[in-house]
């Protein structure tokens, strides 16, 4: 079959059904491995030690109000001044209901996402190559496309759960606890928390199932995908903070390069400490990491729809 005539053959409501479909199949096949719930645990652990201290720094900010000199945040525990925990909390820990606490969460929170996907690669996509599951998903009514999105829709389930979900229930619990007036003046926070996620699921599925179509077995996936991750990061802090090349180097951390488009998105700034000074080291532009995201993003696509149609030529 190939893509024109299943673009024009198929009605827009059964596309929507196949594309739901794949993406079901796709989602159990990752549920049921027990591995991946142990990364869900460790991904609630770090929402509920953000949910905790959310709630206590609200609690400092009232004793603080108040100008009280003594607070007791936990029964049992000892009474401290809140004007240093403030500092604590809301300074250092960044838990103050900031736009800056979100982009915090949803940065640490996605490496998470980033290892459970790298695990998830060889299930969504590389699988059906190692079985010839993409074969029988082509003979069908089915185009390329539809099986492209299908596999991208499972990815975006499993970045969302993980990383978008609970920044927005952070944002819920903030205002409650702040008040309504909370609400209105973080109004953007939503918004910048949603697209700070559909630009990590862009480029991490992408990514993702380009790197499983190409190695299709796990184990050299989880390599391949971590040690591009982590070598860049560490290459490009090298030729910027030590040889002291030109700030447009970080360019090549794409985890860096979502963070500037993250931040961006919520109107933070997108400050990075220098590692030998300990002071805010020089960024690109966010208009320059966006472009090198969708050059990539583009690269990935071509090279699936490449793969996918060599498939389609066999059967």
């Amino acid at each position: 079959m190939n893509e024109a005539h299943g673009a024009s053959g198929i009605a827009p409501g059964h596309r929507l059904e196949a594309i739901v479909a794949v993406a079901e199949v796709a989602l159990r096949l990752v549920f049921r491995r027990r591995i991946f719930w142990a990364f869900y645990a460790l991904a609630a652990f770090h929402f509920f030690s953000y949910f905790f201290g959310v709630y206590l720094t609200v609690q400092i900010k009232e004793a603080v109000r108040q100008q009280q000199e003594q607070v007791r945040l936990l029964p049992f525990a000892k009474a401290v001044n809140p004007e240093r925990m403030w500092q604590l909390f809301a300074d250092r820990l960044g838990l103050g209901g900031e736009p800056n606490m979100y982009r915090n969460y949803i940065w640490t929170q996605g490496w998470i996402a980033v290892v459970m996907l790298a695990l998830a690669g060889a299930l969504l996509i590389g699988q059906d190559y190692a079985t010839g599951g993409v074969v029988f998903y082509l003979s069908k009514a089915i185009t390329a496309t539809d099986y492209l999105l299908g596999k991208f829709l499972a990815v975006a389930v499993v970045i969302l759960l993980t990383v978008a979900v609970p920044a927005w229930a952070l944002y819920v619990q903030y205002g409650l606890l702040e008040g309504w007036d909370y609400f209105a003046e973080q109004s953007r926070v939503p918004a910048g928390i949603l697209g700070y996620s559909l630009a990590m699921i862009v480029v991490l599925g992408s990514l993702v199932l380009a790197t499983a179509v190409w190695l299709r077995k796990t184990v050299p996936m989880v390599l391949v995908w971590l040690g591009v991750m982590l070598f860049s990061r560490s290459l490009s802090r090298l030729l910027v903070d030590v040889v002291g090349l030109s700030p447009r180097w970080r360019l090549l951390d794409l985890w860096n390069d979502l963070y500037l488009v993250g931040s961006r998105f919520l109107s933070v700034p997108a400050t990075l400490m220098g590692r030998l000074r300990g002071q805010p080291a020089p960024q690109p532009s966010w208009q320059e990491a966006a472009a090198v995201l969708v050059v990539v993003c583009v690269l990935c696509w071509w090279y699936l729809h490449k793969r996918l149609r060599a498939v389609e030529i066999v059967t």
